[in-house]
């Protein structure tokens, strides 16, 4: 298995940010990096490369998700 492949036994949850956003606030989150800079983009209308990803918990993407 590729390292570039996340692990089926452990759930991997990011947030895509904006660039320089000290608070790193969540614009979109996902279980898929690329997905959650799909999102970004589309809500904000910004290209891709204005958003970062970070890996975040369990715990934060489910406060994330459901708001």
């Amino acid at each position: 298995m590729s390292t570039f492949t996340p692990s089926p036994e452990f759930n991997h949850y990011y947030k895509a940010c904006r660039k320089g956003d000290r608070e790193s606030k969540a614009v979109a989150v996902n279980q898929s990096p690329v997905a959650a800079l799909a999102a970004a983009s589309e809500i904000t209308g910004l290209p891709r490369d204005n958003f970062e990803v970070h890996e975040i918990s369990n715990a934060e993407f489910e406060g994330l998700h459901r708001r």
